[in-house]
């Protein structure tokens, strides 16, 4: 935090800005002129500022983003916090946000940072930074969110960190209980590390990677929890364990949104006893669910009152009912899809159509593998006979899947709505893969990677926190385009020797406007 003072020189009044700066030496808190304001009244108020004459360009930094997210950093507190939870000192905490905005602006390595941080603002803003700052210094911050013990096991003190910053958030969002879940892998290129393990990726195929489970919040889509996981543990098995931490962290009667991938029996149960409820999509029909999928036949679900919009505008027709499904009492939804009833159908139809056919033997074998389920043994060269009783009860099928939810009073739009809102998480998986950097990643030890999972939770944190408010001030902007905007606002140092001075790049109207809507214009000099 920086306060002005006046200065009284030979009998005239000047304004300066200053700030209080911890001394390493000393150990104590030292006053540091930050700028000259300008000549001033007795009381403070300023009356000329000062005229800047141009001697060189010292340096420029492309200050737009930064501004942007360090802007957040400070209406969240996140030295206070970190401080207070951690028991970090100022200068540690201040760089613990400087790892925080160098993942979010770039993410140099570890060795880089230093002269990162000398070259920007932030010495400017955070006070409390040391003078000399070294890779170590670094280190020891990521020591403080995650070491290992005597013992050979992990202190994680980046959740409680990654708490008390929820409850920062909390405070004043008033979000719902409700939370979406899901799980990435995200590439390795390092030499050795337990969590690093050979693993399915989308994306990627098989391969050497490091998995990240992350929890969101259901309308800023602010992150709860994030944390590193074996690449190669099955999406299912993460599950007990995100419930446990949620919990830990003091949440209750929270609604979980989760992939059908994490759809168990066993994992139901660990919600829900909990305290928790649950809602997803039912996945591989298990034995009850195929007979509930066949009610309602014909057209008695294609019906104006049970119409539900899809995200991207079409219809489909949705009716919810109680009944029994992995060991309890569930609220379903039968959901049915025209489009993709009608081409479930016609696929089908081809292919029993060529099936029944002249064809080689070759394709033969491979149509009747393909319509297995559907065909009886039968005496004939062909060895099989379409079996007409599976055709219609596939038929009646078609363009069908169930939903659930733990919670008995939800209805069919409510459960629909809400598990195709977790688009979400997979838009926040893309931005903590693309803008935040998340990787490749390179430490060879579980605490670093513990701890980097902390500084990734805190860099999304300040991406959402600034998306809200884009929103808010401007509906139909998106981060991306409001960043790119500010891509030409520097940081310029002019003059040379001792006398330089900092200022900023002549701002063009749309920049002023989109640096407001984030809070973040008056951190920067004016021009």
């Amino acid at each position: 935090m920086t306060t002005t003072e006046v200065k009284v020189i030979h009998g005239r009044t000047y304004l300066y800005e200053i700030a209080f700066a911890w001394d390493k030496k000393l150990h104590r808190s030292r006053k540091q002129t930050v700028r000259y304001l300008g000549r001033c009244d007795p009381e403070g108020h300023l009356l000329h500022p000062p005229r800047v004459e141009l001697e060189g360009i010292s340096s420029a930094f492309p200050v737009g983003a930064l501004a942007v997210f360090y802007a957040q950093a400070r209406e969240l507190r996140i030295t206070e916090v970190a401080e207070e939870i951690l028991g970090l000192r100022p200068p540690q905490a201040s760089l613990l946000v400087a790892l925080a905005l160098n993942q979010l602006t770039g993410r140099r390595a570890t060795p880089h940072v230093p002269d990162w941080i000398r070259d920007s603002p932030l010495p400017r803003w955070e006070v409390s930074l040391p003078a000399e700052i070294v890779p170590r210094d670094l280190e020891g911050v990521l020591e403080a969110l995650c070491h290992q013990t005597q013992n050979g096991g992990y202190e994680n003190r980046g959740l409680l960190l990654q708490e008390g910053l929820n409850r920062a958030w909390r405070g004043s969002s008033r979000e719902p209980s409700v939370a979406f879940y899901d799980v990435t892998k995200q590439a390795y290129s390092g030499t050795t590390c337990p969590l690093a393990q050979v693993g399915y990726d989308p994306e990627r195929g098989t391969g050497m990677g490091v998995g990240f489970g992350l929890v969101i919040s259901r309308e800023h889509h602010h992150p709860i929890l994030c944390r590193p996981l074996p690449g190669a543990k099955g999406d299912t098995l993460t599950v007990p364990e995100t419930v446990d931490l949620l919990k830990g962290m003091g949440y209750r009667h929270l609604t979980m949104v989760m992939d059908r991938g994490m759809v168990s029996k066993e994992n139901l149960g660990r919600v829900t006893g909990a305290g928790f409820d649950q809602v997803g999509l039912v996945k591989d029909w298990p034995e009850e669910s195929w007979a509930y999928a066949g009610r309602w036949p014909g057209e008695g679900l294609q019906k104006p009152k049970h119409a539900l919009p899809r995200p991207g505008g079409e219809a489909v027709y949705g009716r919810a009912f109680t009944a029994a499904l992995y060991g309890r009492r569930l609220r379903l939804v039968l959901v049915e899809d025209p489009g993709r009833k009608a081409e479930e159908r016609r696929a089908r139809d081809m292919a029993l159509g060529e099936w029944a056919g002249r064809m080689t033997d070759a394709r033969r074998e491979e149509l009747t593998k393909e319509l297995k389920g559907l065909l009886l043994p039968a005496r004939g060269r062909r060895g099989w006979q379409v079996n007409e009783k599976a055709v219609a009860e596939e038929r009646a099928r078609d363009g069908r899947f169930l939903m659930f939810s733990t919670d008995l009073s939800m209805e069919a739009r409510e459960i629909f709505d809400l598990y195709f809102q977790r688009v979400a998480i997979e838009g926040a998986f893309r931005t903590a893969k693309g803008e935040l950097s998340l990787g490749p990643l390179k430490y060879r030890r579980v605490d670093r990677i513990e701890a980097y999972a902390t500084v990734v939770y805190m860099a999304y944190l300040l991406w959402s926190w600034a998306e809200r408010k884009l929103k808010k001030k401007m509906p139909e902007e998106t981060m991306e385009g409001a960043l790119r905007s500010l891509g030409g606002v520097h940081w310029l140092r002019l003059g040379m020797e001792k006398s330089v001075r900092d200022w900023c790049t002549r701002l063009t109207d749309r920049q002023e406007e989109v640096l407001k809507a984030f809070g973040a214009r008056s951190i920067l000099p004016h021009p």
